[in-house]
């Protein structure tokens, strides 16, 4: 049987703060930023700020998805283990999914607020823009 323990509401609130937080700082640098290259008229400095943030997505995405072995794990029940192994291995190899998926849930704290950065980023650029030029 698999051992997990149910994560607390403290632990949930914090990491909606914390990812609420990041969210809110990220795209007001992001913007800032942005503003700024386009005010002293220099797209460099836009153009730097946007590949910065990407490779930062990037970076952390495939860092989540590497560390976490491609998700193959995730899923996975003792049935499914091979049967020549003791009950000691599956449930270590069990473990081992879970802490892998504990220790690395920081990134998400990371990865979603630099994904919603651009995606606002995108709606604001072909919607907002598209709509609002013929007004």
């Amino acid at each position: 049987m698999l051992n997990r323990t149910p994560q607390g509401n403290g632990s949930r609130t914090l990491y909606g703060i914390l990812l609420c937080g990041n969210t809110v700082l990220l795209f007001i640098i992001y913007r800032v930023l942005i503003a700024y290259g386009e005010m002293t008229q220099k797209t460099i400095f836009s153009f730097v700020t946007m590949v910065i943030y990407l490779v930062l997505l990037l970076g952390f995405s495939l860092a989540y998805i590497i560390y976490n072995r491609f998700f193959w794990r995730w899923g996975i029940t003792h049935e499914q283990l091979p049967d020549d192994w003791s009950a000691v291995q599956k449930q270590a190899f069990l473990d081992t999914t879970a802490q892998r998926k504990e220790k690395s849930k920081w990134m998400l704290v990371i990865i979603f607020p630099l994904l919603i950065t651009f995606l606002f980023d995108a709606v604001e650029l072909f919607l907002f823009d598209g709509i609002f030029r013929y007004l």
